[in-house]
């Protein structure tokens, strides 16, 4: 016996040890990356007059173009990028299914379809006072939540290959519906919703910044809050019910959590997708851990994004960064879901 527990405590370390340098790679992918977000552009700076600026120096010209133009973006990008890859570990081990996201839930989807519906339509009277982006974040969460009651009556939330099929053809339908909403629209308020639609994070300002981490803290408490169960829950319920875990409850904070951050997100960049989707598996793959900590699925995300969003620079045409992620996510998918189909096989 003295043996078996000196061998598990040995393993324990090397996975933590392991973990440790994994979220150190991930955080040096962000850094790096968060400075050519800020080097690169029309105007090209060095990482030198970069620091330069960010430390008190710089031209006016070089200082207006990082702090009013391209920090913000770099912010909301790692920003968003973290919270989505927290927000799909959260979503894959509380489903217990790899496949699990906000996106291919459909949370995204209602999202969207909420924000796109309300803007382009006519504010009503009460909300006429109400800054853009809180308007946005609660039509958003309005959305989102519709979509999570559907998902709970058609699928239950405790259920795991169900949920996923029901939540892909919700997210379906929610294209079909921003279609035919932006098809029947006028033509400038389409063109508005079409923008926001593509998934970008290089039109948000500093202004935006303090409102979306506002708006992220409770549904990150919440999340962090049910991480010390995240483990025992990845298993069957029954262990985790005798091991004193309320799984109905830490199952519906984690849903709310998730929820929560996917309506924010897409109330201030719109719909980025597959973040969530591959960011927990980065992290597994790469500290074989499962279920995936969250903090390291955190890290993937925002150095995933954080990438993402140079290589929208870097293209010689313009693109949002969510059509990257959605490029880079797509095949990732079908690579999942073959991996995930042929697994089933087996078994």
């Amino acid at each position: 016996m003295p043996t078996t527990l000196d061998e598990l405590h040995t393993l324990h370390t090397r996975r933590r040890r392991r973990s440790t340098v994994v979220l150190l790679v991930f955080l040096l992918i962000t850094a790096g990356a968060y400075v050519a977000l800020l080097s690169l552009g029309a105007l090209q700076l060095s990482p030198v007059e970069v620091i330069d600026v960010l430390t008190g120096g710089g031209s006016r010209s070089h200082i207006n173009v990082i702090w009013d133009l391209r920090l913000p973006v770099a912010l909301a990008t790692v920003i968003i990028g973290a919270a989505l890859g927290m927000a799909g570990a959260w979503s894959q081990t509380m489903s217990r299914n790899p496949l699990a996201s906000p996106d291919v839930l459909g949370v995204t989807g209602g999202a969207s379809v909420a924000v796109v519906l309300g803007t382009i339509s006519t504010r009503p009277e009460f909300a006429q006072d109400i800054p853009t982006f809180w308007w946005r974040a609660a039509l958003a969460m309005l959305g989102s939540l519709a979509i999570v009651v559907v998902l709970s009556l058609l699928g239950g939330v405790g259920t795991s290959q169900r949920i996923v099929l029901i939540g892909f053809s919700l997210s379906l339908m929610c294209h079909a519906v921003v279609s035919y909403l932006l098809l029947k629209t006028q033509i400038l308020r389409a063109a508005e919703a079409q923008t926001w639609l593509a998934g970008a994070t290089g039109f948000i300002r500093m202004d935006a910044i303090a409102p979306l981490c506002l708006a992220l803290v409770p549904f990150l408490i919440v999340g962090a809050w049910c991480a010390k169960d995240l483990p025992v829950l990845a298993h069957d319920d029954v262990s985790a019910t005798m091991l004193g875990v309320n799984v109905r409850m830490q199952r519906a904070l984690l849903l709310l959590a998730t929820t929560g951050i996917a309506a924010v997100v897409v109330s201030v960049a719109g719909p980025i997708g597959f973040v969530a989707l591959l960011a927990p598996h980065g992290a597994r793959l790469l500290t074989g851990n499962a279920p995936p900590s969250p903090i390291v699925a955190g890290a993937a995300g925002a150095a995933l994004l954080s990438v993402c969003a140079v290589i929208e620079r870097l293209l010689p045409v313009t693109a949002p960064v969510g059509a990257i992620t959605s490029v880079i996510g797509g095949i990732a998918l079908v690579v999942l879901i073959g991996r995930h189909s042929s697994r089933a096989f087996r078994r």
